[in-house]
């Protein structure tokens, strides 16, 4: 599979094409290049109204990071945290920061 390419500004909040779901125990790990943080991820979307006996929790949200200029390669693998080397998902991202 090709890398995903994403650019974005120098200093501002990057948003990577990294859904976050319900609560499952998977969680993205970022591989980041000097020069690339990952900070905050934006907040999870609201639960939808439920009514009595009825389950519901927030869910979404995607995954941000922070970089000077330059291009970089990250790579996100979708696993536990307690079995890292066992991903159930890798995506490739490019990196273009201007």
């Amino acid at each position: 599979m090709p890398p995903v390419v994403i650019e974005g500004p120098a200093g501002a909040a990057i948003t990577l094409p990294l859904p976050r779901g319900p609560a499952t125990g998977y969680d993205w790990l970022l591989t980041l290049p000097s020069g690339v943080v990952q900070i905050a991820d934006t907040p999870p979307a609201a639960a939808p109204a439920t009514g009595p006996g009825q389950l519901g929790d927030a869910a979404g949200g995607h995954v941000t990071v922070r970089a000077v200029p330059g291009r970089y390669r990250i790579t996100a693998r979708l696993a536990r945290r307690w079995a890292p080397d066992q991903p159930v998902q890798t995506v490739e991202i490019d990196l273009a920061v201007k």
